[in-house]
């Protein structure tokens, strides 16, 4: 399973190849096609400057996250999501849009996109440090919300934390081992008992520490 999501995210992608795909749905003149393009765009002209660690664009992680549940979670197929699919899809391209883009508030979305993205993008971004003693009390705040969210905020979530665990190679060990335990703290239960990419995230952790022994070698090597 997690070889066929890696097949998918292996083709090369353009914004061409991506609406492709919302037009198996939607007409290219409809309401959700432009919800959506709308939401493309402003994702990424907000990324427009911002490299992941390993060098990519950062627009390539979000527009990921979305072809995750469109090609594999086959999201506009689901049958009763909080709300309606093309919305699921808009708030996984911003879905890092609050959280990262200072420009772009709640509020900002709530305006340009509707409640109903403001409210996933609320669960779905990490309150400020600012607000926080420490990180340590970030992520458990963070974290304890997941008790009370929608089961259409772990589509994005989870498919966002498996793109990560896919591209997490590139950063140094300390940070691979802290999310690699992170996951299996406090995703992979989630995944398990909402039946959501449960097998694919534990495929990601499975032996991990020996991985990380290989890679160690191979980056000292390097």
């Amino acid at each position: 399973m997690l070889e066929k999501i890696k097949k998918i995210l292996e083709a090369s992608e353009n914004r061409k190849t991506f609406f492709a795909r919302i037009e198996r749905y939607y007409s290219k003149y409809s309401k959700e096609y432009k919800f959506i393009e709308r939401a493309y765009d402003d994702a990424k002209d907000a990324f427009r400057h911002t490299k992941r660690d390993g060098g990519e664009r950062y627009f390539e992680h979000v527009r990921a996250v979305a072809i995750i549940l469109i090609d594999y979670l086959h999201i506009f197929e689901l049958m009763g999501l909080e709300i309606p699919a093309y919305k699921v899809v808009a708030a996984a391209l911003l879905h890092d849009i609050v959280e990262d883009c200072p420009e772009w508030s709640l509020s900002r979305i709530k305006k340009c996109y509707g409640s109903d993205v403001a409210w996933l993008l609320d669960y779905v971004s990490k309150r400020p440090k600012s607000d926080f003693s420490s990180e340590e009390e970030q992520l458990k705040f963070y974290h304890s919300r997941f008790v009370t969210a929608p089961r259409v905020f772990f589509l994005i979530k989870l498919a966002d934390r498996l793109h990560n665990q896919l591209t997490l190679w590139c950063c140094d060990i300390e940070k691979i081992r802290r999310k690699m335990l992170e996951t299996a703290k406090h995703y992979i239960p989630w995944a398990r008992k909402l039946g959501i990419l449960a097998h694919e995230l534990e495929a990601t952790t499975d032996n991990f520490e020996e991985h990380l022994r290989k890679h160690s070698k191979q980056c000292a090597i390097i």
